[in-house]
């Protein structure tokens, strides 16, 4: 570090009489290239360095230290440390009372489990970035394949024939100022298409988060039924705001979704984490997939069954009661399931 510094120094004092509109200047001294021959030195070292500059008339100091190297930081992303913490639901949270989906019956059984390091968008992926993807990549969805999607309108959920992720909730096409919004009508299968044509554009590999990572993300250390504590607003999330939870005070209902950047994020910087769009996961749902996990007292970056006919969604929907947005609540539909209310989000692997 010493020797990078001194000939920082060198380099400095020789140039000094030929740099150019700098950005600290002195009487006689303008600096121009200071960061530019910073990380050059930098890059020969494989180090990031920052220093402090003392400019005077009589010379120039620099103290330097020496900081982790930022390789990757992908813009919207955020990088989540892994660590441990324990997964699904005590016995004594209102929700997680025995429901059943698909003949399934409903398992959030508490247990340990520990997750590496990896990268989250902030948001879910949106209308404006669904549409790059197809117009770049000319892949056709599930609903254009089979025919349409699950729409809401008039009250009720229906499929309707010839919707598709260009439209939004009621099955009309969406319109530039919903660019923003969460991307629907999207099945497991176009949510995994679009993470390999990203990690095939951008050479990082893009895909669909763990059910595990889901849930420690959403949590974001916290204990509780959701992220802001013991209860959710409909100041907090988009959800049927005449389902609160745990019977406190009713909310707005919406009937639709908001922008992908609608609320206060949570406390490691992501949104929309309760609420808003069902977010789908990488995983196969097993009914008895967690009593294994507990068995194991420990379970490291656990990926779900090897098979299985459902995938997992996370989250809850815009149109959900507050209970179905809890940080442990699981969902499973079919991978060719699309409707008003199913988006996803993306990790990158570090």
């Amino acid at each position: 570090m010493k020797t990078m510094v001194m000939r920082l120094r060198a380099l400095l004092l020789r140039d000094c009489a030929k740099l150019q509109g700098g950005v600290v200047a002195a009487p006689k001294y303008r600096f121009v290239s200071l960061m530019e021959s910073l990380l050059n030195l930098a890059r020969q070292q494989g180090k990031i360095v920052a220093c402090i500059f003392a400019v005077s008339l009589v010379g120039l100091t620099v103290f330097g230290t020496t900081l982790p190297a930022a390789v990757f930081s992908p813009p919207n992303f955020v990088l989540i440390r892994g660590g441990d913490f324990l997964m699904g639901s005590p016995v004594s949270e209102v929700g997680r009372d025995n429901y059943k989906i698909m003949n399934f019956q409903g398992n959030e059984s508490q247990h340990q489990v520990r997750v590496s390091d990896f990268y989250m968008s902030k948001y879910a992926v949106t209308v404006a970035d669904f549409k790059k993807f197809i117009d770049e990549s000319g892949y056709r969805t599930d609903a254009e394949n089979w025919g349409g999607s699950v729409i809401f309108s008039d009250g009720s959920p229906r499929f309707k024939a010839e919707v598709n992720w260009n439209q939004g909730v009621s099955g009309i096409v969406r319109t530039s100022a919903e660019e923003n919004h969460p991307v629907v009508h999207v099945s497991w299968h176009d949510a995994a298409a679009y993470c390999e044509w990203m990690s095939k554009k951008t050479g990082k590999l893009y895909r669909l988060p763990t059910e595990a990572e889901r849930e420690y993300a959403c949590r974001a250390g916290s204990r509780t039924a959701f992220n802001t504590g013991e209860n959710i607003t409909t100041a907090q999330a988009n959800y049927n705001g005449n389902y609160p939870y745990n019977n406190n005070e009713k909310g707005l209902y919406r009937e639709n979704t908001v922008p992908v950047d609608t609320f206060a994020p949570n406390a490691w910087g992501l949104y929309n984490m309760h609420g808003n769009v069902w977010e789908w996961c990488s995983d196969w749902y097993g009914g008895s997939y967690y009593d294994e996990c507990r068995k194991a007292r420990i379970v490291a970056n656990p990926t779900g069954p090897e098979n299985g006919s459902y995938r997992v969604l996370r989250g809850g929907g815009w149109g959900d009661e507050a209970k179905n947005c809890r940080s442990a609540y699981r969902h499973y539909p079919t991978p060719d399931y699309r409707s008003y209310s199913v988006g996803f989000r993306v990790v990158i692997v570090p």
